[in-house]
């Protein structure tokens, strides 16, 4: 009762300050609102009042933070013969400049596959790579001190005769509805579907396969187990689908999902990727990192409402728009995918944007020869934009060349590159005019971390990954994600 009444105290001296002062300070009141949007404060009337804290509601350095990995893809599907790559993961803390304040006290960054411990960073900033075995998820998790700005990346090479590429995929926290798109016709043609649980309980996903004539079928239900995984073979449902989209919905947590493209033709391997979900559906969607050249360059579209899209495929450099001689134009049936191959348009690596007059999604397929001989080939999607830092882990291969790509649109943007190359972190400053795009030579990089420091715009970003040239050229696309740092937390004082 002592905390009520000094709580009752404070509102009747916040009372008689009276009506007409109340009145006279609601127009300033909403200046006040939007200046704290901008910039939090602790506005708190009772220790103002001289009487005892209430609740407040803020954010802090967050303590732990969970991604999941697929582990190897092309594994653990019952009555389907296994596949062995050779997949390694590579997590990685960013720097300590990147923290809004110092993290302090122990912690760690642990990669599990089942129960077996497959890595471990406990520096700031740190990386380490392990080979990945088996089929099972590899859940990543970062505590305490070394919980903020974490990133984690599985990848694998191989040039067999059976199979060929270069594949990159970010670990992820997931979500409840996923699209995915990938994949395409013909016997040599396979389309695994893995989805990975990084919670501590089960959840329920139905998958649904769209194709250029809408939904193939009702959705498949699966149950992924805690920390676990479930791997689908796509072919049953859509082997004669040339243009596959996957939409994945889950039920009671979040579910991360990746989609693996092979292809071969007789004996001729031409190529595989594994592809992360996609940007959410929107009416302008924007895929930073395109290959033209080599092959074919095709836009794949698929329109998740009720309502048929028309898309305008627009081609962006370094020094703004780019013509293409082609059509430029898209149209694809409510529920349904559509596809335009890029014609006219210079050897190089560029920026897609897709404006529709309906939500969309949409991603890039760049090939690497014409099919006569072994090939490659990989799926950019359209990213999110950074909100505040986003980042990804990379292992310091020699012989692979990466770079990162950024493109600002819709205003001019600053950002903030940092790398980190043997424990050491370089930092940069890269402007971006509205529809532009940059490109970030990662050398030897263990991480990249980027921040937008001033503008307008909307940024975006993909490591590009290759290894070779020309025909014999391997290729890999990875989106750029946002990277947790804080977590909203909130300070509440029981009453006596």
């Amino acid at each position: 009762m002592k905390g009520l009444n000094r709580v009752g105290g404070a509102l009747r001296r916040l009372n008689a300050a009276g009506l007409t002062r109340v009145v006279l300070a609601s127009g300033a009141a909403v200046g006040v609102v939007a200046l704290a949007a901008a910039h939090p404060l602790d506005l708190d009337l009772v220790s103002a009042s001289g009487d005892e804290d209430v609740s407040v509601v803020g954010s802090a350095l967050a303590t732990r933070v969970v991604q999941v990995c697929p582990g190897p893809e092309l594994s653990g599907i019952p009555g389907v013969d296994d596949v062995e790559v050779p997949a390694a993961l590579t997590a990685a803390t960013g720097p300590e400049e990147l923290l809004p304040l110092p993290a302090t006290g122990e912690g760690a960054l642990v990669a599990v596959a089942g129960k077996a411990k497959v890595l471990t960073v406990d520096t700031r900033p740190g990386a380490a790579t392990a080979p990945l075995e088996g089929a099972a998820a590899v859940r990543l998790t970062g505590t305490g001190a070394l919980a903020p700005a974490v990133a984690g990346t599985q990848e694998w090479r191989a040039d067999g005769k059976d199979l060929r590429g270069l594949v990159t995929v970010p670990c992820a926290a997931g979500g409840s509805d996923l699209w995915l798109l990938g994949g395409g016709a013909g016997p040599g043609r396979q389309e695994r579907l893995v989805l990975t649980n990084p919670g501590d309980n089960p959840v329920t996903t139905d998958v649904t396969v769209h194709g250029a004539a809408g939904p193939l079928g009702a959705p498949v239900v699966e149950t992924v187990p805690p920390g676990g995984r479930v791997s689908l073979l796509l072919d049953a449902r859509a082997a004669a689908e040339t243009m596959p989209a996957v939409h994945v919905r889950a039920d009671g947590g979040g579910i991360q999902a990746t989609l693996t493209d092979t292809w071969i033709e007789g004996s001729t391997a031409l190529g595989a990727e594994t592809t992360a979900p996609i940007a959410q559906p929107a009416t302008v969607q924007v895929v930073p990192a395109a290959v033209v050249g080599g092959g074919a360059t095709t836009v794949r579209v698929a329109v998740p409402g009720e309502q048929d899209a028309v898309v305008r495929v627009t081609v962006l450099g370094g020094d703004g728009l780019v013509p293409a001689s082609g059509d430029t134009v898209l149209t694809a049936a409510a529920g349904s995918v559509g596809e335009l191959t890029l014609e006219g348009v210079p050897t190089g690596t560029y920026a897609v944007m897709l404006r529709s007059d309906v939500p969309v999604v949409g991603s890039v397929l760049s090939r690497v020869g014409d099919g006569s001989a072994p090939g490659e080939f990989a799926w950019s999607g359209a990213v999110d934009g950074v909100r505040s830092l986003a980042g990804a882990a990379v292992e310091p291969v020699a012989d692979v060349d990466r770079s990162l790509h950024l493109v600002a649109t819709g205003g001019n943007v600053t950002a903030e590159v940092v790398t980190v190359i043997d424990g050491t972190p370089r930092t940069r400053s890269v402007d971006l005019l509205s529809d532009r795009v940059a490109i970030v030579p990662l050398d030897v990089a263990e991480s990249v971390w980027v921040r937008r420091t001033t503008g307008s715009g909307e940024l975006r970003g993909t490591v590009l990954s290759s290894q070779g040239s020309g025909p014999e050229r391997l290729l890999s696309s990875m989106p750029l994600q946002e990277s947790v740092v804080t977590s909203a937390v909130s300070r509440a004082f029981p009453l006596p």
